[in-house]
């Protein structure tokens, strides 16, 4: 069984829980958000996303999202080029283009 592509997601030595509007994923640590949400779309299946609208190297800003790590009580924006994931991280709202999905395909369209 061929596991996850190392070309996009890097050697991958442990997963770690966090929470896009609301539901929880397990990703690999320590990555790049803009990553973590191409695994929770390739990966598992659960969101689908634009990619022609992303420029993944924090040039053009059109991955602001916001967010908030373990530790913080009030969300912040980024972009996620540039927040790598970290055990907790919360994401309160996607970058434009990006929809997670239900297991059968189906829009989450709740807001969080």
């Amino acid at each position: 069984m061929l596991g996850p592509n190392k070309a996009i997601y890097g050697e991958i030595t442990r997963y770690v829980e966090i929470i896009v509007a609301g539901m929880p994923f397990e990703v690999p640590d320590d990555i790049p958000l803009i990553r973590a949400f191409q695994y929770i779309q390739f990966e598992l299946g659960r969101m689908t996303c634009d990619w022609s609208r992303f420029c993944f190297n924090d040039t053009i800003g059109c991955c602001h999202f916001e967010f908030s790590l373990p530790e913080q009580t009030e969300g912040e924006w980024g972009r996620a080029c540039c927040q790598r994931v970290v055990e907790g991280l919360v994401v309160h709202t996607l970058p434009k283009s990006c929809v997670l999905i239900y297991e059968a395909g189906q829009p989450i369209t709740s807001s969080v």
